[in-house]
């Protein structure tokens, strides 16, 4: 971790503008001031534990809520038939994409187009869509191409990228 000259702020290495201030910190071209490295020991926290502790957002009925440590706010979503979770990526007609790229999703190993949410008879489906660095519910590693139901409050994981996900339906 690197911490901004600016505003102190933690970021994962490799970022090259503070998600909070806006700052360029000191691994961007002509950024001035280093940053200082940052020991993940002084959050106290690992980041699935950070995303544990953030409680469920309140939510109306027909909103998927994804809640990220890389995000200030839960990205809340309306409810549709299918999602493909990645980054920068182009998805096919009619699904709907959520780039994780504004969310360190590169840095933290998501693939363009790394997995699948479904939701079908008021449930919701993962399925790792034979992404570079897997898709994990719960710890469990899931297999591609095979769908898994996901339960209100579960931790996905993306590569590296740790999330709860919350639905209302």
């Amino acid at each position: 971790m690197i911490t901004c000259p600016n505003c102190q702020h933690a970021e994962y290495e490799g970022e090259l503008i503070c998600s909070k201030c806006g700052a360029p910190l000191g691994n961007a071209p002509n950024s001035g001031k280093g940053t200082k490295a940052f020991d993940t020991k002084q959050l106290g926290q690992s980041s699935a534990e950070a995303v544990a502790a953030v409680a469920a957002p309140s939510l109306k009925p027909g909103q998927i809520a994804l809640v990220m440590v890389t995000a200030s706010q839960p990205v809340i979503l309306k409810v549709q038939p299918e999602y493909i979770l990645g980054r920068e990526g182009p998805v096919e007609p009619g699904l709907e994409a959520v780039d994780f790229g504004p969310y360190s999703g590169r840095e933290l190993g998501v693939s363009r187009q790394h997995a699948s949410l479904r939701v079908t008879h008021n449930q919701l489906l993962l399925m790792d869509l034979g992404s570079t660095n897997g898709t994990k519910l719960n710890g469990t590693l899931l297999s591609p191409n095979q769908p898994t139901r996901v339960e209100n409050g579960s931790e996905i994981r993306l590569g590296k990228l740790p999330l709860r996900i919350y639905f209302k339906f």
